[in-house]
């Protein structure tokens, strides 16, 4: 459980693991979901962090207490009413508090889960996939006005990333794919679909494009200025769009004319995005990027390892009764 008051790596003393804390029951429209997967994403690190204290009174996280986690997947359980979920569906999505055995969902914020991959996987990937595919389609994609289409992915190696390259070439398998990535990371952008690969260590990534080279930019890193750096690079006509996020990027207040500029605030769930993404698991057209797995009891040290380099992908939690003393309403 998060204490409500921020703490740091290594020690993370704002954390701890509680196994009396009781069963939640669900109310209307919700499911009660036995957890088997879950993930650490960015913002649950940013949420724990001492960075959460000066968040303003308008945004919409604040300081995690209590239970936490918001994605992963799982069986329902139980249902309240109005629930669209059935005892004994295998769910994936998002959760109130999903670092649990068992955690409560709006039944309108999770799918059934892809056939193709196992509870791990699966827990692993809905927001970080989400978030780039809610991303692409928000520019436009599948782009059918668009012809020998080239996309730029700002950074391909972290969790958005491995997914925001293959939903490019999902949506359009014939567009260059273009990324910046160093180190072991460029042979991982590469194999998730990057043609194109600039080392940033070597070179800033849109100071290597030419003018006008590029149809649309996917700036899921969000540091702020890639927007006035990219603007040359990108055709009259194409798309600029940023992820906001911690590093507080922004749109350019001198954009290039004929780009049009999207400031994307990041994922809103849905069962009809998350079951089109369990499709193209399904199909082998997107494949999952796990790196690491880390039981329940062991978040501590996944938030760590979050926080290190050579992260190229996402970091899984298994939710097992073997992960922690045997109870079945232990939340961490």
């Amino acid at each position: 459980m998060a204490s409500g008051e921020p703490c740091s790596a290594p020690e993370w003393p704002c954390l701890s693991l509680s196994n009396n804390v009781s069963v939640p029951k669900p109310g209307p429209g919700m499911a009660l979901v036995k957890m088997h997967g879950a993930s650490v994403n960015p913002l649950n690190v940013d949420l724990i962090e001492p960075v959460c204290k000066y968040l303003p009174a308008s945004a919409p996280y604040h300081c995690s207490k209590g239970t936490f986690g918001n994605d992963g997947a799982g069986t329902v359980v139980a249902v309240g009413e109005g629930c669209s979920s059935k005892e004994g569906d295998e769910v994936y999505g998002f959760f109130a508090g999903s670092y649990a055995q068992y955690s409560l969902t709006y039944c309108a914020i999770v799918a059934p889960k892809p056939k193709a991959l196992n509870w791990l996987d699966a827990g692993s990937l809905p927001v970080a996939a989400l978030t780039s595919m809610q991303g692409w389609k928000a520019t436009g994609a599948p782009w059918e006005f668009f012809h020998n289409l080239t996309v730029v992915v700002t950074g391909g190696q972290g969790g958005t990333g491995v997914f925001a390259l293959q939903l490019a070439k999902a949506f359009a398998p014939h567009a260059r794919v273009i990324t910046a990535a160093s180190g072991a990371g460029i042979s991982v952008v590469k194999k998730f679909g990057a043609d194109v690969v600039i080392d940033y260590h070597e070179k800033e990534l849109f100071a290597a494009l030419p003018d006008n080279s590029v149809d649309i930019v996917f700036d899921n890193i969000g540091q702020p200025g890639t927007a006035d750096k990219a603007m040359h690079a990108i055709k009259a006509g194409g798309v600029y769009a940023v992820l906001n996020g911690g590093a507080q990027g922004k749109i350019s207040d001198h954009p290039k004319e004929g780009v049009k500029q999207i400031s994307y605030a990041g994922v809103k769930p849905n069962t009809a995005d998350l079951s089109q993404l369990a499709k193209f698991f399904d199909a082998g057209t997107i494949l999952p990027s796990t790196v690491a797995t880390y039981a329940l009891a062991d978040i501590p040290a996944a938030f760590t390892r979050q926080l290190g380099h050579g992260v190229y992908g996402k970091i899984a939690i298994s939710i097992e009764a073997g992960s922690v003393q045997a109870s079945p309403s232990v939340v961490v």
